[in-house]
């Protein structure tokens, strides 16, 4: 037998939430509706569909690695596209950063509760990472996380906003972090769901605001573009972070359909349009509902909510009673956060049937 790395034989497979054809056959339940992947409940704007057909003959020809995205990007973000970085989506973007910029001894400093994928991502390549506690509100510990950072810190990641918890950090808050981050530290700063918040609160912070050296600045089209299933994410930093990852990224990455798509979907304002407003009216909506219902949970800026059930076996009663009345949510026992549940926001038809399925479940368990 070929002999693993102790760090990957500890390492857990990641699993995918369930589908709703496998809800609909363990339960007997016609109408299931999914809200625990952060998907866009519009679907995929219509012009990226249109060049997903129109590109689609010629998927024989090998992709140009994200060139014409890059120069879309650049053009957007009025950047240079030596600035720019295009990758089978965000979370292939921070493996990336991490196999670029790691080396034997350097260590890793981030929040406890993030994003599943960088917790695995670490994991993975075998380095150690200091997780600092969460503020009691599940807000990333800015104090906390300066003082971890010690001369063999490497990376620190950021996720604003942070999937699974939903918070965020102030641009006050995060200035002051920079001034006490060396500059020999990369700073990864996951802004996943950018678009979301900043709808939602204007003076939300936007780390391209600011020319940090260190700061690479990840963003994707799987939430509000609605193009999860095509994988596309791109990284904003400046040359000096951006040469090396081309560098080591797989040459063809991102795929052809992905790249077209992308560009097709930056066009689309008013899918983008429709899209924010729908989930900030879903989000009012779930603020509004579950404090009546008396659950417990921290404000969100992102595309769901966070539920705290405060004992890993009501998070898990609650789920299930969800489950059986044809709600799929998410356990958060992968990202550490064992008591919680995660719930993404719908359509509005939706998000009211799932408000009063919620409720009802709520008043067997609390």
């Amino acid at each position: 037998m070929i002999a693993l790395p102790k760090y990957i034989q500890e390492l857990t497979p990641y699993k995918p939430g369930q589908s709703v054809a496998e809800i609909q056959r363990l339960y007997g339940i016609e109408n299931v509706v999914k809200l625990a992947s952060n998907e866009n409940p519009l679907g995929s704007s219509p012009k990226a569909i249109a060049a997903v057909h129109e590109w689609a003959e010629k998927s024989f020809v090998y992709p140009d690695g994200g060139m014409e995205l890059r120069e879309r990007l650049a053009r957007k973000f009025n950047l240079q596209q030596e600035n720019i970085i295009c990758h089978s989506g965000s979370d292939a973007l921070i493996h990336l950063a991490l196999r670029t910029f790691l080396d034997e001894g350097d260590n890793l400093v981030s929040s406890h509760g993030t994003f599943i994928g960088f917790q695995v991502a670490a994991k993975l390549h075998g380095y150690c990472t200091y997780y600092v506690p969460q503020t009691a509100d599940y807000r990333f510990n800015i104090e906390a996380l300066a003082a971890a950072i010690t001369p063999k810190t490497k990376i620190l990641y950021l996720a604003n906003v942070n999937n699974p918890t939903g918070t965020f950090f102030s641009k006050e808050e995060y200035l002051w972090l920079m001034e006490r981050v060396p500059e020999n530290v990369l700073v990864i700063m996951d802004e996943a769901y950018n678009e979301y918040s900043k709808f939602m609160y204007p003076e939300f912070l936007d780390s391209l605001e600011f020319t940090f050296q260190n700061v690479l600045t990840l963003r994707t089209f799987s939430k509000v573009y609605g193009l999860a299933g095509l994988r596309v994410g791109y990284g904003i930093a400046s040359k000096e972070i951006i040469e090396p990852m081309l560098r080591t990224k797989l040459p063809f990455d991102p795929n052809t359909l992905g790249q077209y798509a992308a560009i097709a979907a930056l066009e689309d304002e008013d899918f983008l349009e429709r899209t924010v407003k729908l989930n900030a009216d879903g989000i009012n909506l779930f603020n509004r509902e579950f404090r009546r219902i008396g659950l417990k949970f921290p404000n969100s800026a992102g595309n769901f909510v966070m539920v705290d059930c405060d004992t890993v076996e009501k998070a898990q009663e609650l789920y299930m009673g969800l489950l059986k009345r044809g709600f799929i949510t998410r356990p958060l026992g992968g990202f550490s956060l064992p008591h919680c549940i995660r719930i993404s926001t719908g359509t509005m038809e939706q998000n009211y049937a799932f408000v009063a399925a919620i409720e009802d479940a709520a008043k067997e368990i609390f």
